[in-house]
């Protein structure tokens, strides 16, 4: 299957899925991001997350006990490179956003616009919400 298919089967799917914080049955952004990346390299992230977190504060909480105070410092870690700049961010690359309430939030980019999860469901994002992005596969 080539990427593109890749990621529209897993964007499609995880869009599909109620949401709730932290379970793989159920999806989140961050949780749809594991997938993201578990579908194009192979790695087995949603599982080793699952469960680390209930709320939004668990999430916030999970992520300080790993050291971390932002989702670019944690995904930096994680998949052991640099983010890039948001331009440079291609069809299936995980994207970190910061929304206009100022909270962060995993995405995927699609081109030209930048999708994520939220409790009210997929949101669609332009170039300027993007503080980071990260080449996957």
């Amino acid at each position: 299957m080539n990427r593109f298919r890749i990621v529209q089967s897993t964007l499609s799917g995880e869009l599909a899925k109620p949401y709730d914080y932290g379970t793989p049955d159920r999806s989140d952004c961050f949780m749809m991001g594991c997938a993201l990346v578990d579908a194009i390299e192979g790695s087995q992230l949603a599982a080793k997350y699952a469960g680390a977190y209930r709320t939004l504060a668990g999430a916030q909480r999970a992520l300080r006990k790993r050291g971390f105070k932002s989702l670019v410092g944690f995904w930096t870690a994680e998949l052991g490179r640099t983010a890039v700049g948001a331009a440079e961010a291609r069809v299936g690359d995980l994207v970190i956003l910061r929304l206009a309430d100022g909270a962060e939030h995993v995405g995927v980019c699609l081109g030209m616009r930048f999708v994520t999860k939220t409790a009210r469901g997929r949101e669609d994002h332009g170039l300027s919400d993007v503080v980071a992005a990260f080449h996957i596969g």
